[in-house]
């Protein structure tokens, strides 16, 4: 086994590292005590920083970013102090595979730990906290915690179980270089769980006021009228659908009350069918943008469907409009998807053991209605438009999220090691986003095949996929000589490339004797297209056609779009006038080396261009001289 392993890397019971890695229990590298005090009542009642075991899992992910709890100097008395480099494991939990949670507290203030919370305190002269944190939260570690669990309905964890789990650790700096390169993607995140909970909170504000009437859109004037939901409509219940009859193969998806979240239908964990029943009714067998609410549970929740070969399980209700000539369909979904519906629902729900609704809840739920169907539609235009916006950025989210899942495998294993950088290295790469990384490793999975294919047209593809889709990628292009450059740019993704070996780069010399280098996939490049796959749909066919054009380009082509496009964008930035005599003077004011291109064929790219609708719109910064 031993002469299958990489080169400097050794076979231990965390599976293979790097020889100059260690394997140590918890309890080799810090000190563990306990967490004290603080009750629910008493986390608000002062203003000293302050962790309740809950908020590790429901606020707190792998270090302490902020407090959500403060208490009162009396009430710190009986909690516990921490201080920076302790990190901290939730005794407690529901699951097996959650306990243990674990931060890093980094912070050089007064804090404190409330009850239910391991703490353990690391040595400052071998262990990076952050490091840590992460670490104890990867999935080595996960399984090691959840055998060690004990306990079905509320599960635990003792200090003496968390002392001999097993870590891998890196020496020192590169301990402190992967918490960095961690905790970069995790600013990210924060950053964009902070504007989508903006965003909400603005469509929260756009809903009271468009939907009872308050503010009225321009154009409309015909009156409000008080509606009940039986008024234009009928609710009609699923199929009684019997546990036998499921079959994991089966290519007809159930939807059940867990399928219907807010204003989302999940199908990923449905239960399947092979063959629709033969006394299943029409309506049960479920259509595109069917309007669904859970009767069961969750009382009130609402979604649309939003995928095919659905069938309708009993305790969901479908919501049929009946006037379709007076009543718009996602206007009424709206309504229902807004809370006063679903705390209407929960008021009116029975059941001790779980809430359960009727017919007559639903149908009787009264709401204002503009008589003006047109009114309606724009009203949910508007707020449909403000869902899709949080749903991108949500999306956006969820493809760093998983860029940092990717990124905790292979480093936290020293699959990819990292060097420290040097800060000025620090601060170039946090200026430039992850997109960069995904776009290139997604565009070199494109058109690697293609002719002329080597860094440059890799660059001019970049260029063009950045400022054509208008997604900020970090660019800061030059003029140079082969057309918009940034050389630092493209440093960064050969670095991202080799450090995650989703592309290979290699050095060939030409007969001219110039330097080509070359960029291939490797077999990880499905990593980047998962994220990829991350972006908004449409989005991602812009970008794919765009591609699909660059693939039966040579060198040559890819530079003349790309020049022409950056002078016409810069035309456009500065308002000055456009002609094709002017474009193509401005090609040529480029470089000496743009001379060498026939005016015909410029003139024929910038045709191409309008024909295919690659046309600039001012988006992006200005391309100028060094």
């Amino acid at each position: 086994m031993a002469n299958n392993l990489p080169q400097g890397y050794k076979q231990t019971e965390l599976g293979i590292i790097p020889e100059d890695w260690d394997v140590k229990i918890l309890g080799d590298i810090g000190t563990f005590s306990k967490g004290s005090g603080v009750s629910r009542t008493e986390s608000n009642t002062g203003n000293i920083p302050c962790v309740r075991y809950g908020e590790l899992y429901t606020h707190h992910n792998d270090y302490i970013k902020m407090f959500n709890s403060f208490i009162s100097s009396e009430v710190a008395k009986n909690a516990k102090m921490i201080k920076c480099g302790d990190v901290l494991f939730a005794a407690s939990g529901e699951t097996k595979e959650d306990i243990g949670k674990s931060v890093a507290f980094v912070g050089n203030f007064e804090a404190y730990a409330g009850g239910d919370i391991i703490i353990l305190s690391t040595n400052a002269l071998s262990c990076d906290a952050k490091y840590i944190g992460y670490a104890s939260n990867s999935i080595q570690v996960i399984k090691q915690k959840a055998a060690k669990a004990q306990g079905d309905a509320v599960v635990h964890i003792t200090s003496d179980s968390i002392k001999n789990i097993k870590i891998s650790i890196p020496p020192l700096p590169e301990q402190k270089a992967i918490a960095e390169a961690l905790s970069d993607v995790d600013e990210l995140i924060a950053a964009l769980d902070k504007k989508i909970a903006k965003k909400r909170l603005i469509k929260q504000g756009a809903m009271q006021e468009l939907l009872t009437g308050k503010k009225r859109l321009p154009g409309f004037e015909e009156e409000w009228v008080v509606k009940k939901l039986g008024d234009i409509g009928v609710l009609l219940n699923g199929y009684a659908f019997k546990s036998e009859t499921y079959n994991k193969a089966g290519k007809y998806n159930i939807i059940t009350i867990a399928n219907v979240q807010n204003g989302k239908l999940t199908i990923n964990d449905c239960n399947r069918i092979l063959s629709i029943p033969s006394d299943i009714q029409e309506h049960q067998k479920l259509k595109k943008n069917d309007i669904l609410i859970s009767m069961t549970g969750n009382v009130g929740r609402a979604c649309l469907v939003n995928a095919s070969d659905c069938l309708l399980n009993q305790r969901v209700g479908l919501l049929v409009i009946r006037d379709t000539q007076n009543c718009d369909k996602h206007f009424i979904f709206t309504i229902i998807n807004d809370g006063k519906f679903e705390n209407a629902m929960i008021e009116s729900g029975q059941g001790a053991a779980q809430a359960n609704i009727g017919k007559k809840d639903i149908e009787g739920f009264t709401f204002l209605l503009p008589t003006n169907i047109k009114e309606q539609q724009a009203i949910a235009t508007i707020l449909s438009d403000m869902d899709k916006e949080i749903a991108d950025l949500e999306a956006q989210r969820d493809k760093y999220r998983l860029v940092k899942y990717g990124m905790m495998q292979k480093l936290l294993t020293g699959e990819i090691r990292l060097k420290k950088p040097q800060a000025s290295q620090i601060l170039e790469s946090k200026a430039i986003p992850v997109d960069a990384h995904i776009m290139a490793g997604h565009i070199v999975n494109r058109l690697y095949k293609s002719e002329g294919w080597g860094r440059t047209k890799l660059q001019k593809s970049l260029h063009l996929v950045g400022y054509y889709a208008q997604i900020y990628i970090g660019n800061e292009y030059i003029r140079n000589t082969a057309g918009p450059d940034d050389q630092r740019l493209m440093n960064y993704i050969d670095q991202q490339f080799r450090q995650f070996n989703h592309v290979k780069i290699t050095r060939v010399k030409s007969k001219n004797g110039k330097i080509h280098y070359n960029y291939t996939p490797t077999s990880l490049i499905h990593e980047v297209e998962m994220a990829y796959a991350k972006y908004p749909e449409n989005v991602r066919k812009q970008i794919d056609l765009l591609l699909d054009k660059m693939n039966v380009m040579d060198l040559d082509c890819a530079e003349i779009l790309s020049t022409l496009y950056g002078v016409w964008n810069n035309r456009i930035i500065k308002g000055e006038s456009i002609t094709d005599d002017l474009l193509i003077a401005d090609f040529y004011a480029w470089s000496k080396h743009k001379l060498d291109f026939e005016e015909t064929r410029l003139r024929r790219a910038l045709n191409y261009m309008r024909k295919e609708n690659i046309i600039p719109t001012g988006w992006g910064k200005y391309i100028d001289k060094r």
